[in-house]
């Protein structure tokens, strides 16, 4: 990936800022083309790279390489993003959004359209992601009050859909946040995150079944040649539908 080239076919920039995001944008693609881990940029070119961000522009949005990343499963946006895009929208907007663990005391109501809601913490320094029961994201702005709630299975749901478990594994606890506000936007804003979604929708394969235990389907991600996957199956067939329609899920994608 050469720097130089990817900086000269990104929008044109005319102001300092704009200069400093077009300078990180390459320097962030360049750093995650030279990582050996990131067999999927041998295959990229700069032009690709431009157009996707081009796309991200299209919401007011910088491609950062930290809310805004590339994975391996296409462009990936953090819970700061989907904030970040309701200000542009809604610049009135006031968002709340938490995890609720165990122990904690959670209710809520609306009341002539008002959301009127009580989170009580119980325990602030012990915030452990087995604990996580659910969360809930308050959107306020002038197209009115808007609750959304995810319980621990619908996040499960969530994952288990995922074309990858790495980033659920590694940030376990953001990747609730952002599956909240995701479902927030998507419910109540559609025409607003129309872009976003189709980026961020490419990282999920909707097919995938959701019944499937999350270690199971996390050694399958896991597995990189046909070979691999046949010696899988081998010693673990007969574990259910489930497994058997995953295993196919991911010989189609080894043999892209």
């Amino acid at each position: 990936m050469n720097k130089e080239k990817l900086i000269s076919i990104l929008p044109v920039q005319t102001t300092d800022e704009e200069k400093a995001n077009a300078e990180n944008f390459a320097s962030y693609i360049v750093r995650i083309s030279l990582d050996p881990k990131n067999i999927f940029m041998k295959t990229k070119g700069e032009q690709e790279m431009a157009d996707l961000y081009k796309r991200v522009a299209k919401d007011g949005l910088v491609f950062d390489g930290k809310h805004i990343t590339l994975q391996s499963t296409g462009v990936s946006y953090d819970y700061v993003a989907y904030k970040n895009k309701m200000l542009i929208a809604y610049p009135e907007s006031k968002i709340d959004m938490a995890l609720v663990y165990k122990d904690d005391e959670f209710s809520a109501s609306k009341e002539s359209g008002s959301v009127i809601y009580h989170h009580n913490i119980a325990n602030p320094f012990s915030r452990e992601d087995k604990d996580i029961i659910g969360g809930y994201c308050v959107i306020q702005n002038k197209r009115g009050e808007f609750l959304t709630t995810l319980g621990s299975a619908d996040i499960d749901k969530h994952r288990k859909v995922a074309k990858t478990d790495f980033i659920w594994r590694q940030w376990f606890a953001e990747m609730c946040l952002k599956t909240v506000i995701k479902k927030a936007c998507k419910q109540h804003f559609d025409d607003v995150y129309e872009n976003i979604e189709a980026l961020d929708n490419e990282n999920y394969n909707l097919e995938n079944p959701i019944g499937l235990d999350i270690k199971i389907k996390q050694e399958i991600d896991a597995i990189t040649t046909m070979e691999e996957l046949t010696k899988y199956y081998q010693a673990n067939k007969g574990k259910g539908a489930d497994f058997d329609r995953y295993i196919a899920i991911k010989k189609a994608d080894l043999n892209k």
